[in-house]
Order: structure tokens, then C-alpha cells, then sequence
């Protein structure tokens, strides 16, 4: 019986993905659909400075990739995050004229993992391991086009967490502990070093600093808190409490966002279970989160780019104090 609704599964996917209207040769001469004979992961192509990647949202379960065998491995599908990073794709276009790059990988959790290392993410198995290496070689291409094209830009693995505080969680490499430091002591150069916007710290329009960027009042968190969803870090929520659960960002982020060099930054959105299960809030946040990553562009990349056309007002910066417990003996 799983046998046969896997089989009915894998048909009605790839069915839906080879006739849905994604991009028509009128919308984008960039646009189309390129999968490899497997159809195990895709590329979107676009034509502006954004990449978004969908590693665990996919439904296919092929008899020749069997259930990875590691143990204490995460094996979770992050539900709806597949519709809701095509939908971004879709909303973003409809709002602005261009498209981001999107990157897709249809394979379930319990066969491909392709925000983790090849060992881990694939077990050994050989049609697995050629879908990674295709995973990442299209996030890799699409960041060299943007940063040939644009000279910088941003970087997004969407994903979903299932976690008892219901809030978005924004991964920076930076752990929930490092996020309790004030914010002097955050913009000191250890942190920023190894941030995946380090490239955006460095060089950005209004020459804000690291904890500005992460959580002052137009950061990614906190333009998605004024659109009404707790988020951390922002300025409403600085950080987790303690013992607290806290996604910080993963492989993918370390990989392909701006901490190992270049000008492409990278942030894990990290949706919780509510917003992506009842369709009422997923079509809503698709649109919030479609303005927030034009205005986020806009705000802190391309001012004067003609694919934003959303303005928000500038805000007082307002810095974040840690309580002087959180940062005795740290120089």
C-alpha cells in the first residue's frame, strides 16, 4: 500500500510541475523550467538579485532512493514550503516584474537532505548524491550570474520548524546565546566574521551596523514583525529566551551565504507549523513575505533599482541593551 500512494505521489508531482504556468517566454526572456531526466530537483531561473532555495519540502519517495539510513538524523518534511517558495516566486513577480532564482529539490527528507553535508545528506546512495551535487552546482550558478550581473545580492533557504513558540526564527550563523550580547559587543569584528551577511555589514547603502542589520527597525525580522509576525531576532524579540529552541541557520546558509567570502548574503527563514498549515495564512504571508524580501533589497542593496517599487519610511534606529549578566568577562 506505501508503495503504491509513493508511486501516486510521484505522479501527480511530477504531472503538476510539468504543466504548471510558473513563467511564460512573454514574462522573462531568463524564465523556464531546466530538470534533469530524474526531475528530482529544479532550477528557476530569474533576473534579479535574489535566490530562494526549497531543500525539505519535497514529496517524492523513488524506490531507487531508498530511507537514509543515519541514526538521530532529521527526517521531517518542512510542510508547504514548496508551495509557499513557488508562491513567493509568483507574488514577487506580479508586484515588481521580475523573477528570483529558485531552486527545488522534490526528493522527501528521508531521501535527500540537501541542507547538510554529501555524507549526511545522501547516505552513500548514487542517485541521491548527483541530486545534492545538482542542488547546490544551481544555487552556486545562480549566485555567480547575480554577483556578475549586480555585483551583490541575497541569498534565502526556506524552510519550517516545528517548534512550541510559534514566531519566525532568522538564521545569521550567529546562536541564540551570541544574540543575548548588546549590541556594541555584537558589532564587534569576531561576530561579524563569521555572520552570513558579513558581505552586507561591509557594504551596505545606510551604513548600518551588524546588530542594526539583524535587529534594528529596518531589518529582515523586523520589517516582517510591523507586517504583524513575532520574528527573531527584530527589534520586538532581540533574541530567544534561554532554553529556548533556535534555528541559527544550517549547511546551506555557511555555504552559500557571504561568511567564506563574496558579495552574496544568505539568511534561513525559519516559518513556524501554523502559517504554513492553514491556507488562509500562507497565502497572506506569501504576499508579506514577497514585500518584505523587495523592501529588504530596496532598502539595504538597489535603492534606486527599478525592480523595487515598494518604499518604506526611514525609522529612528533603536538599539538593543543586554542586561550586563549576558556580557561580563567578554572583551
Amino acid at each position: 500500500m506505501t508503495k503504491k500512494i509513493n508511486t501516486i505521489n510521484y505522479l501527480l508531482w511530477m504531472i503538476f510541475f510539468a504543466f504548471a504556468p510558473f513563467v511564460s517566454a512573454q514574462e522573462s526572456s531568463m524564465a523556464g523550467v531546466n530538470k534533469e531526466a530524474k526531475g528530482y530537483i529544479s532550477f528557476l531561473p530569474g533576473n534579479m538579485p535574489l535566490v530562494i532555495s526549497i531543500p525539505h519540502g519535497g514529496y517524492m519517495l523513488p524506490d531507487e532512493i531508498p530511507e537514509r539510513p543515519c541514526i538521530d538524523c532529521a527526517k521531517n518534511q518542512d510542510i508547504f514550503t514548496l508551495e509557499i517558495g513557488i508562491g513567493i516566486r509568483d507574488a514577487i513577480y506580479r508586484k515588481t516584474g521580475f523573477y528570483p532564482y529558485v531552486v527545488i529539490n522534490y526528493l522527501h527528507r528521508t531521501r535527500l537532505d540537501p541542507n547538510r553535508s554529501i555524507t549526511e545528506a545522501a547516505d552513500g546512495n548514487k542517485y541521491a548524491e548527483d541530486a545534492w551535487y545538482q542542488f547546490q552546482n544551481y544555487i552556486d550558478s545562480a549566485r555567480a550570474e547575480i554577483q556578475k550581473t549586480f555585483g551583490k545580492g541575497l541569498y534565502i533557504d526556506l524552510h519550517g520548524h516545528r517548534h512550541a513558540v510559534k514566531r519566525t526564527e532568522l538564521g545569521y550563523l550567529i546562536s541564540s546565546e551570541e544574540l543575548q550580547l548588546d549590541d556594541d559587543m555584537l558589532d564587534y569584528e569576531t561576530f561579524v566574521e563569521y555572520s552570513s551577511i558579513r558581505s552586507l555589514v561591509n557594504d551596505n547603502v545606510n551604513g548600518l551596523s551588524y546588530s542594526q542589520l539583524i535587529r534594528g527597525n529596518t531589518s529582515f525580522g523586523s520589517l516582517l514583525e510591523n507586517l504583524g509576525y513575532p520574528t527573531v531576532p527584530s527589534h520586538g524579540i532581540p533574541y530567544p529566551d534561554a532554553g529556548e529552541p533556535f534555528f541559527s541557520g544550517g549547511y546551506n546558509i555557511m555555504r552559500h551565504g557571504s561568511s567564506q567570502g563574496g558579495t552574496i548574503d544568505g539568511i534561513q527563514i525559519e516559518l513556524d507549523e501554523d502559517l504554513r498549515r492553514e491556507l488562509s495564512k500562507r497565502d497572506k504571508l506569501i504576499s508579506d513575505l514577497s514585500t518584505v524580501l523587495i523592501d529588504f533589497l530596496r532598502i539595504h542593496y538597489f535603492p534606486n533599482s527599478d525592480f523595487t517599487t515598494l518604499k518604506v519610511p526611514a525609522k529612528e534606529v533603536v538599539k538593543f541593551k543586554a542586561a550586563p549578566s549576558l556580557t561580563k568577562g567578554l572583551k
